[in-house]
């Protein structure tokens, strides 16, 4: 299987920004999200996720390994100077979700964003060889307004694999996984909940989009595209109306991506 099978079927937004990078960053773009992706499918399965996660780590910090995956990424983890840091916090927060999560507040929905994606936004940064201190940071930023996004639009189908990742106290009444998946809650409360956390998500789009300007010219557009994308699930999670929310999947279609494709790089030759 090519790796880039894994960022075209689950991050149809990045392989549409990625297709602007240079192949061979886009590749190596591809090899870091593989290798991402898969460590976040073995605990999202259930059966025995915490023994899958564990070995997936330790075959990781073994000198050789039968996995084709992590040692392609050990590879472009050397190419880049990738800091143990960000891997190492990358499987502390995937190890998270193998425990009952159990988020409360604000301040820890965003540390739990940095662990499992402003990590990957940083080795992303390291990928792109910039050199400029400030430029990780904003990186780290971009990473967890997306992962904001993913908590707002996946709240239902995190429900079924018995998570919910929206703080206790942006709830009138404690909500459980169950209550989602059996139905047994205010649509109306979950919803301004998930609102909330579109609104928060928009300072770290914006501190993302600010950083942009420490990338190297040929990264910057692809970046505002992604984060322009991403971001726009977010505007349409807000728009959309409680039956539609609950009852399919928002996302960004052809056309729409096309549009702000379009829209995107008019705004980025103005603004960059």
């Amino acid at each position: 299987m090519k790796l880039e099978f894994y960022i075209k079927y689950y991050g149809k937004s990045f392989y549409w920004a990625g297709k602007f990078l240079k192949k061979d960053v886009f590749a190596d773009c591809a090899i870091l999200y593989a290798f991402c992706r898969i460590a976040d499918d073995l605990v999202d399965e259930n059966k025995n996720s915490k023994t899958k996660i564990d070995k997936f780590i330790k075959d990781y910090s073994n000198i050789k390994s039968k996995n084709i995956i992590i040692n392609k990424f050990k590879k472009i983890k050397k190419k880049y100077n990738i800091p143990n840091k960000f891997v190492n916090d990358l499987f502390y927060g995937v190890k998270l979700d193998t425990k009952i999560v159990k988020i409360k507040s604000e301040k820890e929905i965003i540390e739990y964003s940095y662990y499992v994606a402003g990590t990957v936004g940083a080795m992303m940064a390291h990928i792109f060889s910039t050199t400029h201190p400030k430029a990780i940071k904003h990186a780290i930023d971009l990473g967890i307004a997306m992962q904001l996004t993913n908590i707002a639009r996946d709240v239902v189908a995190d429900a079924k694999l018995g998570r919910i990742y929206l703080p206790q106290t942006f709830l009138k009444k404690n909500i459980n996984a169950k209550d989602i998946v059996n139905d047994n809650f205010d649509r109306n409360e979950l919803f301004s909940a998930i609102n909330k956390i579109i609104i928060i998500s928009e300072k770290f789009y914006k501190s993302g989009n600010n950083g942009i300007k420490y990338l190297p010219w040929t990264i910057r557009y692809p970046i505002f595209l992604a984060s322009s994308l991403y971001e726009r699930i977010g505007i349409k999670i807000i728009n959309s109306n409680l039956n539609k929310y609950f009852n399919s999947r928002i996302y960004v279609g052809f056309f729409e991506k096309l549009f702000i494709t379009l829209k995107t790089f008019f705004i980025f030759n103005f603004k960059y």
